[in-house]
Parts: structure tokens; C-alpha cells; sequence
């Protein structure tokens, strides 16, 4: 089974995590570019996932949160420095694609987190984008 990687840090990987903000409202234009930037990092998250497994005796993946160091700084070796790739990819989809900073989309991550509403519209739209 392969957890769902969360956030991403707009810090170096090293640096501790800061609390991130939820919003009191989400535009439907924010809720489009968090889906389309949701649905680029899936494919880098796979491929790191299937990176680990294939590079280590791993049968799982461990859990690895982009805004949480820990989860970064306890791998070994191979497996952290995929895991700061994908990091570092996601960041960059985010920034260079989405028009999103990284705390925006780390903002509606947790919101989305509290908010049944705004996470069936992120699903509607997940959906309306891969039709």
C-alpha cells in the first residue's frame, strides 16, 4: 500500500515545520489550480513510490510529509534522497505551473482537511479534469 504524500515546503528540507494557515474561503479558480497541481505531483509521486520499492528490500513506502523535516531527515540514503526529489518536483509543478505558491496550496491542503465542502469540490473537479 502506498500512503498519500501530503504538503509541500517552500523551506529547504531541513527546516523545521511551520504551522500552516487554513483559509476562510477558496475561489473556484484556487480550486481548479489546487486540482491540476494535485493531479501533476500524482504522477511524481508514483514514480518515487515505485523508486523506493525497486531501489530498497522496503515493502512498503514510509510515510513522507514534504512540510514535516522528520519524515524526511529519518530516511537513509537512496530512499531520502528520492524522497527530496519529489519534494523538491513538487514545489516546482506547484510554483511554475499552477499559479500557486507552495503556502497556498498547503493552506487549501489543510482547510481542505476541515472542510467537508470545499473537499467535494476538489473531487468534482479531480473528476471534471480527467474526463
Amino acid at each position: 500500500m502506498v500512503p498519500i504524500w501530503a504538503g509541500c515546503s517552500s523551506e529547504a528540507v531541513y527546516e523545521p515545520p511551520t504551522p500552516i494557515p487554513t483559509l476562510s474561503a477558496v475561489s473556484e479558480e484556487e480550486v481548479e489550480n489546487y486540482s491540476r497541481a494535485i493531479l501533476a505531483i500524482e504522477q511524481s509521486r508514483q514514480a518515487a513510490a515505485k523508486d523506493i520499492l525497486e531501489t530498497t528490500q522496503l515493502q512498503t513506502v514510509p510515510d513522507i510529509n514534504c512540510t514535516q523535516s522528520e519524515t524526511i531527515e529519518v530516511l537513509e540514503g537512496t530512499v531520502q534522497e528520492i524522497a527530496i526529489k519529489y519534494c523538491n518536483d513538487s514545489k516546482k509543478v506547484i510554483e511554475d505551473t499552477q499559479n500557486l505558491t507552495v503556502d497556498q496550496f498547503n493552506a487549501i491542503s489543510s482547510t481542505a482537511q476541515l472542510d467537508q465542502n470545499l473537499q467535494i469540490r476538489i473531487q468534482n473537479e479531480l473528476i471534471r479534469l480527467q474526463q
